[in-house]
């Protein structure tokens, strides 16, 4: 199933009216959706701005599962409703008031589609750097075995591991803006990062 049919399908449009919509015959977009005809740039543009999907290569490519879950959840963000309303509440001097209230129609699905998203899309980098004999995927298995190891070890080896991680993915940033999470500034405060980066540098490792 290619992106089309699978975003039609979840946005429950008939694939009749959606030929109607961008101008063309209900065969030719058969003939999309089985693949015999690739969909032109003029039409995939059409499509973009019909259903307010902004990646046109999605119309014209079978879907990883992660795709198909980002989809979904733009459609419920898309098609939801919210309503504010008033909910009473008692003060300290035992007296009723009211504070607004937002609720979202599509709020557990929506928080569902999104963490399940962002699941199904780190198995499928995680099988992307494991896949295959290549000296490098081999590599990256012995590495990610070595995680998993520490991930499942000692409160104290897991945190190291996360102070690292942290370091190589956010710390060195052209762009960091230099906020501190709370579990990692009072290493910071102790010059962890900055002893941590001359290690490196020491031994050729930095960046």
């Amino acid at each position: 199933m290619i992106g089309l049919q699978f975003i039609a399908d979840t946005f429950q449009m008939e694939y009749k009216s959606v030929a109607e919509k961008i101008g063309v015959s209900k065969q030719t977009f058969q003939d999309w959706i089985k693949g015999r005809r690739k969909i032109p740039l003029q039409r995939l543009q059409q499509l973009s701005d019909l259903f307010g999907v902004n990646e046109v290569e999605l119309f014209q490519k079978e879907l990883t599962e992660s795709e198909k879950l980002e989809i979904q959840l733009f459609y419920f963000q898309k098609t939801d409703s919210v309503e504010d309303v008033d909910v009473p509440q008692i003060g300290e001097d035992g007296k009723e008031y009211f504070i607004k209230h937002t609720i979202s129609q599509n709020q557990n699905v929506i928080d569902y589609l999104y963490v399940r998203s962002k699941e199904v899309k780190l198995l499928e980098n995680v099988e992307h750097l494991i896949t295959g004999l290549d000296p490098v995927n081999e590599a990256n298995k012995e590495t990610l075995s070595s995680v998993l190891q520490v991930l499942n070890s000692s409160t104290k080896d897991k945190k190291t591991l996360e102070m690292v991680l942290f370091y190589l993915t956010e710390y060195q940033k052209e762009d960091y803006w230099g906020g501190m999470l709370s579990q990692y500034s009072q290493y910071a405060d102790k010059g962890f990062f900055e002893k941590f980066k001359n290690l490196l540098n020491e031994f050729g490792l930095s960046n």
